[in-house]
C-alpha cells in the first residue's frame, strides 16, 4: 500500500542517501574494531526517525557489529553535518544482511541437483 502524500518515494530517497553516506563514513572510521564492512542496504521507518542499515562483515561479525552500533551516534552526527537538507537524521541500527548467504546456499542446492542429474 502506497503511503499518503508520496512519502513512499521520500522514504526510498532518504534510504538511498543513508546507504550511500553511511558506506563512506564507515570506510573512513579509524576505529580498529571496524573492518571488513560492506553496506548492502538501508530501510527507513515510516516516520523517518529510524534506519536499519544492513551490512556484511568479513570476520568477527558479533564484535564488529557491536562496534558499529556503538559508533552509530557518531555516524549520525557526521550524517547530519553532511546532509543539512535533511530535516532530521534518523537513529541508525546496524544489522547483518543474511540475504547473500541465503542466495549462495540456494545456488549450491541447485548446482547439486544439476550435478546429480548429470551423474544419473
Amino acid at each position: 500500500m502506497k503511503e499518503r502524500g508520496g512519502s513512499g518515494h521520500r522514504t526510498e530517497r532518504i534510504a538511498s542517501i543513508i546507504k550511500r553516506d553511511v558506506s563512506v563514513i564507515v570506510d573512513s572510521l579509524s576505529d580498529p574494531r571496524i573492518y571488513g564492512v560492506t553496506v548492502i542496504d538501508a530501510e527507513m521507518s515510516r516516520d523517518l526517525k529510524y534506519a536499519n542499515v544492513y551490512v556484511t562483515i568479513e570476520n568477527d561479525e558479533d564484535d564488529v557489529l557491536k562496534a558499529l552500533n556503538g559508533c552509530s551516534g557518531y555516524i549520525r552526527h557526521v550524517l547530519a553535518e553532511e546532509n543539512s537538507e535533511m530535516r532530521g537524521v534518523p537513529r541508525i541500527n546496524f544489522m547483518i544482511d543474511r540475504s547473500q548467504a541465503y542466495y549462495e546456499r540456494i545456488e549450491r542446492v541447485i548446482k547439486g541437483l544439476h550435478d546429480d542429474g548429470n551423474n544419473g
